[in-house]
């Protein structure tokens, strides 16, 4: 029987029993038979971890409850991290705040496909630990992320401040778009019906039901905007649409991956006032 390794803990004790209550079955299932038994010191939990099967080396042994710990600090801890990090640093966000932003930060800790997900970190925590058991029998997971593992924190730390910037920019933006709707809802439409075709390099144009431009004394200055080169025709689409306010806005195009956030932001602006076209004799003309 190899040596056991106790693993304690003293904040996430159920999230670790249950971790490892998974990890004995599928260890069982293969034929390894591996075990731990829960004790109690003070406050802390331990989970003394025993492998009884005499073809698996102690440095194997080692390795797997390195890379089921690791498991454990980046799907079961780094939530608790990141409360402590807003708690710490942003207590003046509201509770349902609070909530949206950590939740930001763990889609980019445990979103595999993200940028950010830092898939080299998981093998260097792995290391550590492991490290850490070839010298030592019993490990507290609590001290061990806090004084072993900083960059770790340091780095969700980072993640925390990303994520309140992007949830400040993007509740701006949506006070903007409230400010604009509520501005679309007030003032008298000068068109009852548009219809925009969108085209590759940004380009647009709006026309009414039967596929002529329209011509409104409105859009007088828009004709000037569109003679300067730093133009931005998505900015120039939305100060148009929101200077006509039409009762309906239809759109045509084939580009919607190239328009994504303009036409995010018609939608929300515009709401049930816009449709998109399936396909009609002003998309082929």
């Amino acid at each position: 029987m190899v040596e056991a390794i106790s693993i304690g803990t003293a904040k996430n004790a159920e999230a670790v029993i249950n971790r490892f209550d998974h990890e004995v079955k599928t260890l069982n299932s293969q034929g390894i038979n591996f075990k731990y038994r829960i004790s109690y010191k003070g406050n802390i939990t331990f989970l003394g971890c025993d492998l009884h099967d005499k073809n698996i080396s102690p440095e194997k042994f080692k390795l797997y409850l390195a890379e089921v710990l690791t498991d454990i600090i980046y799907e079961d801890w780094a939530s608790l991290i990141v409360n402590k990090i807003i708690r710490d640093h942003y207590y003046y966000f509201s509770e349902e705040e609070k909530k949206s932003i950590k939740s930001k930060v763990l889609e980019l800790i445990l979103n595999e496909g993200h940028k950010y997900y830092p898939s080299s970190r998981k093998k260097q925590i792995t290391e550590k630990i492991k490290e850490y058991l070839d010298k030592n029998d019993e490990l507290i997971l609590d001290g061990f992320i806090n004084f072993r593992l900083k960059d770790y924190m340091l780095e969700i730390e980072g993640l925390v401040d990303d994520a309140v910037d992007d949830f400040l920019m993007e509740k701006e933006y949506l006070e903007f778009i409230r400010l604009l709707r509520y501005f679309v809802d007030i003032q008298e439409p000068k068109v009852e019906e548009i219809h925009i075709l969108l085209k590759k390099d940004a380009i647009f144009q709006l026309v009414d039901k039967d596929g002529k431009t329209i011509e409104n004394e409105y859009l007088n200055g828009f004709s000037v905007d569109l003679m300067t080169n730093s133009i931005n025709y998505d900015d120039l689409l939305i100060s148009a649409l929101i200077t006509l306010a039409p009762k309906e806005v239809t759109i045509h195009t084939k580009e919607q991956d190239e328009f994504k956030e303009t036409l995010k932001t018609i939608e929300n602006i515009f709401g049930e006032r816009l449709r998109y076209c399936p396909g009609c004799k002003i998309c082929l003309k």
